[in-house]
């Protein structure tokens, strides 16, 4: 890996011509973003899938009235306003995006060449992409129209990834709908796609929880390809969770700072306790798009009580902390202010950062600055892996630099 070779770089070399050696100067930090996302076509769904589903996938419809576009998936209605968010970044977000097409957003979130400009210009080598209309995909009742959208969101990622394989790096939609079917996609996102991860909602699935043993073929397939499952949150009413039981109790503007952070705390402990990654031990788990500074105060909370509540966890062979410090990752945002103090309890090797480009809360430009700026005080083994070492081990990809 990369990542043995650190200080290669640093040492001088000798030039082949005759007389002294000269250094050779140091390469700049490797910077991975590990959770960008993309923009998919509107109407990816409604021309890829096979005819007798394409009027149930994902579609969108603009209304007058309103002035958004509406997402609609099989007989609901995903979101009826504030699709700009997911390309609106550095742009006005007054009133959601009103007046605002879809198809009218940043175009890196749609063409993997514009996306590339964007990257040379904020500083960016690698960025690991997770969708935007694509997190519905869980949602879908149908299982036989969940399994073929994750399919056509697996190809369109992979085509949208060629436009530079080395720098842009897909991950998989797992249709767990169909646990089997979910298991068969990682065979062939790894295999035939090139993908370097997965992800799915921190949210129970239709009425099954994730640490239901039904998924268990799901998770092997994963540790058998050695893909990452990314566990992304979206604050969306579609499946259930925090925003569905408890939206009512909050007041205008807590909403999308505390329900992915709800979610991913529940399900992060769900799979601790459930005996997830005990069944599972190469089983690699990144948790997203909450921040990571909250990451020490649940490993003290679920370690106290399994002291206290041991009679219910006989099935545990490690302290819950120890399952994530083997085998969990966590990202930061470019502006946390705790980073730096993360490290003294989970070390710096469990660290990546996101810069959620293209979506309205993005810092944008100037992520990598502000990033730079944020882990100054880290010590140099630990700033490099959070930049960029970390991400490359995580997703198993090459330095594109080399």
């Amino acid at each position: 890996m990369p990542s043995a070779k650190r200080g290669a770089a640093l040492r001088p070399t000798r030039s082949k011509a005759k007389g002294a050696a000269k250094p050779r100067r140091a390469r700049r930090e490797l910077v991975v973003d590990a959770d960008g996302h993309v923009c998919e076509p509107a109407d990816l769904w409604e021309t890829r899938l096979p005819r007798h589903l394409r009027e149930r996938g994902i579609r969108l419809r603009w209304n007058e009235s309103t002035g958004y576009d509406v997402a609609h998936c099989e007989d609901w209605i995903i979101t009826d306003r504030g699709l700009a968010g997911l390309g609106n970044a550095g742009a006005n977000n007054v009133e959601l995006g009103r007046g605002t097409h879809y198809q009218d957003l940043n175009p890196a979130g749609f063409d993997g060449k514009a996306r590339l400009a964007v990257m040379d210009a904020e500083g960016i080598d690698v960025a690991v992409l997770y969708p935007g209309l694509g997190f519905s995909l869980g949602a879908i009742r149908d299982p036989e129209l969940g399994v073929a959208s994750c399919r056509v969101y697996n190809d369109w990622i992979a085509e949208y990834c060629s436009a530079d394989p080395k720098r842009l790096v897909g991950v998989a939609a797992l249709p767990l709908q169909d646990p089997a079917a979910a298991a068969a996609e990682v065979r062939r996102a790894a295999d035939e796609l090139g993908l370097r991860g997965s992800f799915v909602r921190p949210n129970p699935h239709g009425e099954h929880l994730l640490h239901e043993r039904r998924f268990d073929p799901v998770w092997e397939a994963l540790q058998a390809a050695d893909l990452p499952l990314g566990f992304h949150p979206a604050g969306l009413f579609d499946l259930p969770g925090t925003s569905r039981s408890m939206r009512q109790y909050m007041a205008d503007g807590t909403p999308h700072a505390v329900i992915l952070f709800f979610d991913q705390y529940m399900t992060l402990s769900n799979l601790v306790y459930g005996g997830v990654l005990e069944r599972h031990p190469a089983l690699k788990l990144l948790i997203l798009e909450c921040g990571g500074g909250w990451i020490a105060h649940w490993m003290d909370r679920v370690d106290e009580f399994l002291r206290a509540y041991d009679w219910q966890l006989s099935h545990l062979t490690l302290k819950p902390s120890e399952y994530f410090l083997r085998q969990g990752y966590i990202s930061f945002d470019p502006g946390e202010r705790t980073t730096a103090a993360m490290t003294q309890f989970i070390g710096h090797e469990r660290m990546v950062w996101a810069s959620d480009f293209p979506h309205s809360d993005a810092q944008y430009p100037g992520v990598v600055e502000e990033l730079r700026e944020h882990s100054a005080a880290l010590p140099p083994a630990a700033r490099a892996g959070l930049l960029g070492l970390n991400a490359l081990r995580l997703y198993g990809l090459r330095d594109p630099r080399a």
